[in-house]
């Protein structure tokens, strides 16, 4: 359990909304659980960052995911072939190597970006969806295929729940992203949080496991205490 406690931290002021002062304490308060666990390979995480922009602060999580669409040859050679040789330069006459070379394109690489909306008052997810095999963003359609459960597609194009994917510009950087829409946000969390007290961390944390569920974003629970991890449990 991180050495930073929710009990620590004042309760929100106004709730179900954030100011720009309780959204930085979540963002640093999360990122110091992130610290102290020192291990994101469950959450298939490779880093979780602050940034403070003159805009505004970012929670910055980027993630890799073997991508389970993508053509593999190992069906095809496994019978011929040690994959647990070490790797040797790509040549056209190894096949081991064109195997290597096939499951290194089916890797996907997801960006998030976690800004608070000036208008809305709420967290917002911005992400990019990026493949080694492809040279620029991917578009919607593989949004849904590779990131949003089959169970959520349904909700995420009828702009439900949670409001829908939309496509836009980055806030802070101006380039090209996708996020989901806050409008449905505010009343989304307090159809969850009920009336009850709750910290700026514990907001984000319900927030990120809410939003995360929807774009296979999974969060570590051994980070969270009990009343947290139960209410993430509802979120399905």
């Amino acid at each position: 359990m991180a050495s930073s406690s929710l009990s620590s931290q004042r309760v929100l002021s106004a709730f179900p909304l954030l100011t720009p002062e309780e959204f930085e304490c979540a963002c640093r308060a999360f990122l110091d659980r992130i610290h102290v666990l020192g291990n994101l390979d469950g959450a298939e995480w490779s880093s979780v960052r602050f940034v403070q922009q003159a805009t505004g602060p970012i929670l910055k999580i980027s993630r890799s995911i073997h991508n389970p669409h993508a053509p593999s040859y190992d069906n095809i050679l496994s019978a011929s072939v040690d994959t647990e040789e070490p790797q040797v330069e790509t040549c056209e006459d190894d096949p081991e190597a064109l195997i290597r070379e096939s499951n290194s394109s089916n890797c996907l690489h997801i960006e998030h970006d976690v800004i608070l909306s000036p208008t809305y008052q709420v967290p917002v997810l911005y992400f990019t969806l990026r493949q080694d095999s492809h040279p620029g963003p991917l578009g919607i359609d593989e949004v849904y295929q590779y990131l949003v459960p089959d169970q959520y597609r349904k909700e995420l194009q009828n702009v439900g729940v949670m409001g829908g994917i939309s496509f836009g510009y980055h806030p802070q950087f101006g380039t090209p992203a996708f996020f989901v829409h806050p409008c449905n946000t505010a009343d989304a969390m307090k159809q969850i949080v009920g009336q009850q007290w709750v910290t700026p961390e514990t907001y984000l944390i319900i927030w990120l496991g809410m939003v995360g569920n929807r774009l296979s974003l999974h969060l570590p629970y051994e980070l969270f205490g009990t009343d947290v991890v139960q209410k993430l449990q509802g979120l399905g």
